[in-house]
């Protein structure tokens, strides 16, 4: 028996997906394992007439004790995963039996548990791993799938995979949109009815031959590793789970940054074995100018803002970000958060509400709000989030800085966020006129229309910021009319009409307007009143010593002695 044995040709066990394969093979049957160096597998007893066997118990693990009668007397090995008969003598013929008593095959005792996994028309894209693009008002959003370049040769993947089981890797930058398209090819490649497994990062995967055993033989089964570095290990994906997935026609589905890629895909490890079977297409941040043009045709409002806000970024990476951004900015507000960080974010938020495209200095956000802002909000403010951008961004010029784009964008769609004030209107105009001046007419026509509304219910303060919006536009008509309307709400504000005046040379008027608001107690009315009154004596005297009078010489003599430098509010 023993010579039998010997002269038997020897079998090669593959320690990946524990199956053997003849001596002669170069390679695992199952999962393409080199069998070069792996070690013969013990010779197998060939079948004889009827044995005796003595069971014994096995753990939840389905591990048993494999045992021979020979002779009326057992031989019992340890519990492992390989058991034979290689160190015991034989008298007679003997057959080796492998008693498992772990849990029973779901095929055996009703449908698989694959069978019961969700279908793929009921699992949401953001199930799956997609990035939210948008979370105001109610559940996050997604925009439409706007399709690759490279849709065409994924699907093609993908169909292979569906024909014969396998894994597709969909590797690129981070925020590069690999779960969006991934989920894309299965939406246009799949049947409805596919099931589909979605594994969290750290699942067992061990049990899923188990689950898929006695699944329906018709259907379509989909395992989908989102972010695929954390589901390699012995309990996750490895050589061996692979091509028992891959025997029974899995699909295997997974995405992965390129720097994870790179780290697990060369070199001797087992991940390396996973991913060396693995049809790769990788994905990049940067959009062809095909790509951008189906984006244009879109008229999804997230996908217009892409188109109008997204600068230099990707349009992935926009859309990803912008949420990051806004909920950040949006609970600094909060004492315990960053409040003054948030305000200074808020000016520049405003700025572009209201159509300011260019970068403004740190100082005039500070005039706006009569507040200094420290080097440190500055920093949070343009940090970068997710490596991508931050909530403001530096201009081309020094020291001068804007809103981000999709923070902005985000800001467009918030209704937490009202409309921006009257007073906020008349400030985006001025910074239009002195900093963005490509912008300026189109600020001032908006901002007319926007406060033009509080300004007929009364409001003093939209009153007041549509006559400046006004006379910015040069429209004196309408800069007189609400000007008159405001001093007629309080004469203390016909300091900003006599102003008005005294820049159209209209003196004599404008004097009174100054007057009649320093009578009513405006402290800014009597500080512009006293240097134009000074300024039309001196005028005045002026005129009258070049007529002649002696009186008006000295007169004036002293006054520009007690004033060298008066101020030259009236020309004369």
């Amino acid at each position: 028996m023993e010579r039998e044995l010997e002269n038997r040709p020897r079998d090669v066990r593959c320690p990946d997906c524990d199956t053997y394969s003849p001596r002669i093979a170069a390679a695992c049957s199952v999962c393409g394992r080199l069998l070069s160096n792996v070690p013969d597998a013990p010779p197998t007893p060939p079948a004889e007439p009827p044995y005796a066997e003595k069971p014994t118990s096995g753990g939840p693990s389905g591990d048993a004790l494999r045992v021979g009668t020979i002779l009326g007397s057992g031989i019992q090995h340890a519990v492992r995963d390989h058991v034979d008969f290689s160190q015991s003598t034989f008298h007679a013929p003997v057959i080796g039996v492998q008693n498992n008593y772990g849990p029973a095959s779901p095929g055996l005792t009703g449908p698989a548990a694959a069978d019961g996994w969700p279908r793929f028309i009921d699992v949401r894209r953001l199930a799956l791993g997609v990035r939210p693009t948008q979370s105001h008002g109610g559940e996050p959003t997604l925009p439409p799938y706007v399709p690759r370049d490279r849709d065409a040769e994924l699907d093609r993947m993908l169909a292979h995979v569906l024909e014969t089981g396998g894994l597709v890797v969909v590797t690129g930058e981070p925020l590069s949109g690999k779960t969006s398209t991934a989920w894309a090819a299965l939406n246009r490649g799949v049947p409805e009815d596919t099931r589909l497994y979605r594994a969290h990062p750290g699942d067992d995967l061990r049990g899923l031959p188990a689950a898929l055993h006695g699944r329906d033989p018709g259907g379509t089964y989909v395992v989908w590793l989102d972010d695929l570095e954390g589901h390699l290990g012995e309990q996750g994906l490895t050589a061996g789970l692979l091509a028992q997935l891959t025997h029974r026609g899995v699909v295997v589905l997974a995405t992965m940054r390129d720097e994870a890629y790179d780290t697990h895909r060369f070199g001797d490890r087992p991940a390396a074995r996973v991913l060396s079977v693995a049809r790769t297409l990788e994905l990049t941040c940067r959009w062809s100018e095909a790509e951008l043009a189906r984006l244009a045709e879109a008229d999804d409002p997230l996908l217009v803002d892409a188109v109008r806000w997204r600068g230099d970024l990707g349009v992935t990476q926009f859309l990803a970000v912008g949420p990051e951004l806004w909920e950040e900015w949006w609970r600094a507000r909060r004492p315990s958060g960053r409040p003054h960080g948030h305000l200074l974010v808020r000016i520049a938020v405003e700025l572009a509400r209201c159509g300011v495209t260019a970068a403004v200095p740190v100082e005039a956000f500070e005039h706006q709000v009569l507040q200094s802002f420290t080097q440190a909000d500055l920093e949070w403010a343009a940090r970068h989030r997710l490596g991508v951008i931050g909530l403001l961004v530096p201009g081309g010029e020094a020291a001068t800085w804007r809103a981000s784009g999709p923070l902005v964008a985000a800001a467009m769609r918030a209704p937490d966020l009202r409309p921006a004030e009257p007073d906020v209107w008349r400030y985006a105009a001025e910074m239009a006129r002195e900093y963005s001046p490509a912008d300026f007419d189109a600020v001032v026509h908006a901002g007319r229309a926007a406060v033009r509304v509080w300004a007929e219910a009364d409001d003093v303060s939209a009153v007041w910021s549509l006559a400046d919006l006004a006379a910015l536009a040069g429209d004196d008509a309408d800069a007189r009319l609400w000007y008159r309307r405001l001093v007629e709400r309080d004469p203390r504000l016909g300091q900003h009409f006599g102003e008005y005046l005294l820049g159209q040379g209209e003196y004599t008027e404008a004097i009174c307007y100054l007057a009649r608001a320093a009578e009513a107690g405006s402290a800014g009315a009597v500080r512009v009143l006293g240097p134009v009154l000074l300024t039309q004596a001196e005028h005045w005297l002026a005129m009258a010593a070049a007529n002649g009078s002696e009186r008006a010489a000295v007169q004036l003599a002293s006054l520009r002695k007690a004033f060298p430098t008066n101020p030259d509010t009236v020309k004369e």
